[in-house]
């Protein structure tokens, strides 16, 4: 009986800091004996008493590398951050004529395990931060369905002007410089008829959605009914539909120009896809307040 007591301090002890394991194991082993004494069966005693790691945690709080109450958004991000970096990776595959989506694939998780362990390190310096520093509570705007009408109206006033620019790009660089401009540039800026045959006016459409979108949400001033999920809806489609247009073939005649088109769009996919998230958290959170 003894003896499995002793194994059972041990098992104990050894999850304590160095200072405290002495003191713990002698009055571990002095209540263990006691409660032992007469007992016809000491491993259901000490089954009862719970796990060593469940003990050790009564006579000392664990240090958390991530505190508890962050680990929920660690996950999100960790989830979240390397979805998103290998998708980046695949978008960036997919505007290379000659593709090996599989291969992007590999060689992207360096990325993605550097990312998980800085993000690691700055969850556990924040832990770290908290315990040594604890900080007063300090009140943040509470998240509302209340939009930003100006703003709105801003960002209408700028996707038009980029509507009207990707109408005719030879023509917006032709009403800058004046017509000025060498003919080399004006060709560069040509679309391919393939894109203009289907995946131009179907992306033009949702633009233009967007746009009346944004025309809503502007005069309503809030997030009413539907309008979070058609939002959302709506910026997942039009990703989606830029993904598609990437990977389906040319966009411009020009290499480079068509390269560079591809390369922005793809930055516009993923800046879309954090921004949809962030959306998608603060209603959340606007409708549990409401």
């Amino acid at each position: 009986m003894t003896e499995l007591i002793d194994r059972y301090v041990a098992d104990v002890v050894v999850l304590l800091p160095r200072r405290q394991r002495h003191d713990v194991a002698t009055e571990l082993r002095a209540l263990l004996a006691e409660e032992a004494d007469g007992a016809d069966d000491v491993p259901e005693l000490l089954r009862r008493f719970g796990h060593p790691a469940e003990v050790a945690a009564r006579y000392a709080t664990p240090v958390a590398l991530i505190d508890p109450v962050d680990t929920r958004r660690f996950l999100t991000l960790a989830v979240g951050g390397t979805a998103l970096i290998q998708f980046g990776a695949i978008l960036g595959e997919l505007a290379e004529p000659e593709r090996d989506v599989p291969a992007a694939v590999d060689q992207a998780w360096p990325v993605v395990f550097g990312f998980l362990g800085l993000l690691f390190a700055g969850f556990a310096a924040r832990a770290w931060y908290r315990r040594h520093h604890p900080a007063r509570w300090r009140p943040r705007p509470v998240p509302t369905d209340r939009v930003n009408r100006i703003g709105r109206l801003a960002a209408v006033v700028f996707y038009l002007m980029g509507t009207v620019v990707l109408l005719d790009p030879p023509g917006a660089l032709r009403f800058v410089t004046g017509g000025r401009a060498a003919q080399v540039a004006y060709d560069a800026l040509a679309y391919d008829p393939e894109f203009l045959r289907l995946r131009g006016p179907i992306l033009l459409v949702l633009i233009v959605s967007g746009i009346a979108f944004e025309v809503v949400l502007a005069v309503l001033g809030r997030w009413r009914g539907h309008l979070p999920a058609v939002g959302l809806v709506h910026g997942l489609l039009i990703c989606a539909v830029m993904t598609w247009v990437i990977g389906s073939g040319p966009v411009f005649t020009a290499a480079t120009t068509d390269r560079a088109a591809k390369d922005w769009g793809a930055l516009i996919i993923l800046g879309s896809l954090i921004g949809l998230a962030v959306q998608a958290r603060r209603m959340s959170v606007a409708r549990a307040l409401s």
